[in-house]
């Protein structure tokens, strides 16, 4: 039987699967009786479920077994479980694990972002930059964790090609950005690079846990930004003990790494370097903008006023978002 996905279900429908508990609390009805508020999760995204009763050892991480109908509760879809029972975890996770729209497009994207960097670089005649890209993702095993990782616990980057979607929208934003701001040749190469860096330390600081993306412990202790850093600085070493050692008429440009690396750091405003460069401001420009519209996103996805058409108030933005 396949499974069913919660987020596809609508009023009136009638289903069943194993679902992952994304929090469980326990509440009282007007009538003082206990009933069990859910948020339960697969592939499809997370929803809010309700157990008139309460089920024994349920708490978040657990995973159950439903049979629910969605009902009508002020015009909006109201998911209730008439059973439910504690389940294992499914043995293959690919029903639970949300994956990003156009996944299998955004590596494709990728490349082309790559190749026009080697296209810059032909203008520039300098191939510093390509050599810092290509050693960064030169490993076959850290790419293919890098397209799979989130880009974030929340809703909108929390899934399977996240980190990828947010390096390639960053990407192709800061690129189309330049073309209004009068950047060379050189700080456009510059830029794409940073760009195509500034947030690869996401793929060592999150994780899939269960079916839930995670900050993990390096991440939680360190920040994006210096693990981003970190293994910026690691390739860059191994590209210049690699030019030294070959001896080829290959040469790395000092000017245009110290121009990629403070764009790379200024990109991340929690660092406290302000971008003094035309292609960082660029860049540090569309990452905040990025930011700024993902957090909005995924608090409205997170919202608690379910039955409202304003949001809670967000004190990050100091202001409530309108869902109509």
């Amino acid at each position: 039987m396949s499974h069913e996905l919660i987020a596809h279900q609508n009023i009136g429908d009638e289903f069943s699967g194993t679902y992952y508990v994304q929090s469980a609390y326990i509440k009282q009805t007007v009538q003082k009786k206990d009933y069990t508020d859910m948020v339960l999760r697969d592939k499809s995204g997370a929803r809010s479920v309700k157990y008139w009763g309460t089920v024994k050892d349920l708490s978040k991480g657990c995973w159950v077994f439903v049979a629910a109908m969605v009902e009508e509760y002020l015009g909006n879809p109201s998911i209730i479980t008439r059973n439910i029972e504690l389940a294992d975890e499914p043995d293959d996770l690919d029903d639970y694990i949300s994956i990003y729209d156009g996944f299998k497009d955004l590596a494709d994207e990728f490349d082309v972002l790559r190749g026009e960097l080697k296209e810059l670089e032909v203008k520039t005649e300098d191939e510093t930059c390509s050599m810092m890209v290509d050693e960064v993702y030169r490993s076959g095993s850290f790419f293919d964790k890098f397209v799979r990782c989130p880009g974030s616990d929340g809703p909108s980057y929390g899934k399977q090609g996240g980190l990828l979607a947010s390096v390639v929208r960053v990407a192709r934003h800061a690129l189309d950005a330049s073309q209004f701001y009068e950047t060379s040749d050189m700080e456009k190469s510059v830029l794409l690079t940073a760009a195509l860096l500034c947030r690869v330390g996401g793929a060592d600081a999150y994780q899939f846990e269960d079916c839930m993306p995670v900050m993990n412990r390096s991440g939680i202790l360190l920040g994006v930004p210096n693990l981003t850093m970190t293994r910026v600085s690691n390739a860059l070493k191994r590209v210049k003990a690699s030019v030294k050692k070959e001896e080829s008429k290959k040469e790395i440009d000092s000017e245009v790494i110290l121009r990629v690396l403070h764009a790379v750091v200024a990109a991340n405003k929690t660092c406290g370097v302000e971008a003094m460069t035309r292609e960082a401001m660029v860049l540090q420009g569309v990452v905040e903008l990025d930011a700024e519209v993902v957090d909005a996103l995924d608090f409205i996805d997170n919202d608690v006023n379910e039955d409202d058409e304003f949001t809670a108030f967000d004190p990050r933005m100091r202001r409530r978002y309108f869902k109509g």
